[in-house]
């Protein structure tokens, strides 16, 4: 019966070993190639790709551009997350109600999203058409033209489109919290703060982990909401380095030197997620 129950591990390990595995190692070795993605011509360049990578000032924007973005959404879903599952916690009819409408925009395709956003943000969309009929037409402005407002834009959406996925991740940390400690701090004489900070956020640290680092790896693998609505653009001013990677593979036709990238980008995600791990275990009770 062992030997039966193992078998069906087969189709998962080989779907996994196709779509990821090989995936990943085509990515190493093609970045020490110059291969143009067209054909099965190439040379082997060695490190070359990434000594180019250092005086690359466009792929230098893209990272501060995905720093930027990461920063700002991670923190932001976090912080607001943990505090509506604090409050989404409490016994309510409508409960189940508000958990449904936060989550929604989740599950939605983020390319439908982003299209319905485009149409609110842009220069003629619907965000100014409204200032325009209630006389605010002096604070019309272009939220995704121009690059001091693109970027906002792009993280103000990936915030309304997450937010309620890290929500019901800590809404589903919180309540695992035993009742009895909440109890023996209001015995002690703490006041809804304490609790907070003395019993909730020890004892979610695994939630934390979990949540941060889903946050922080969406963002820096950022592209479809950039694609949308700004394309990159103006300029590349917008541009992330997961729209960097796919331009350069494409547009370019440097699937090497784009491999090369998507390697760093591996390795920086990587370095992060256990560099938060160890951190966040330390604090864990």
């Amino acid at each position: 019966m062992q030997k039966k129950s193992k078998l069906f591990f087969i189709p998962a390990f080989l779907i996994y070993t196709v779509l990821m595995i090989i995936p990943i190692l085509g990515a190493f070795f093609f970045s020490i190639t110059d291969w143009n993605g067209i054909g099965s011509h190439y040379n082997i360049v060695g490190l070359k790709n990434y000594i180019n990578m250092i005086g690359d000032k466009r792929l230098h924007n893209a990272i501060g551009i995905t720093l930027k973005i990461t920063i700002i959404v991670s923190v932001t879903v976090n912080v607001m997350g943990f505090f509506l599952a604090t409050l989404l916690n409490k016994a309510s009819k409508l409960i189940n109600l508000f958990r449904s409408i936060f989550f929604a925009p989740y599950v939605l395709s983020t390319v439908a999203i982003s299209f319905i956003w485009l149409s609110i943000l842009s220069y003629t969309g619907v965000l100014n058409g409204i200032l325009q009929a209630v006389g605010l037409g002096g604070i019309i402005d272009d939220y995704i033209g121009n690059a001091k407002n693109a970027v906002i834009s792009i993280c103000v959406v990936e915030i309304w489109r997450t937010l309620g996925f890290y929500m019901v991740l800590y809404l589903a940390s919180i309540q695992t919290v035993p009742a009895e400690l909440y109890e023996a701090c209001m015995i002690d004489g703490g006041n809804g703060w304490q609790k907070i900070k003395y019993v909730t956020l020890p004892m979610i640290i695994p939630g934390i982990t979990i949540s941060v680092i889903m946050s922080i790896m969406t963002e820096m693998r950022q592209y479809d909401v950039v694609k949308v609505l700004t394309n990159g653009g103006p300029g590349y001013s917008t541009e992330t380095i997961s729209y960097n990677i796919v331009t350069q593979a494409f547009g370019n036709n440097m699937l090497g030197y784009s491999s090369a990238i998507a390697v760093f980008l591996f390795a920086v995600i990587a370095l992060i997620s256990i560099t938060q791990i160890k951190i966040l275990n330390k604090l864990e009770v």
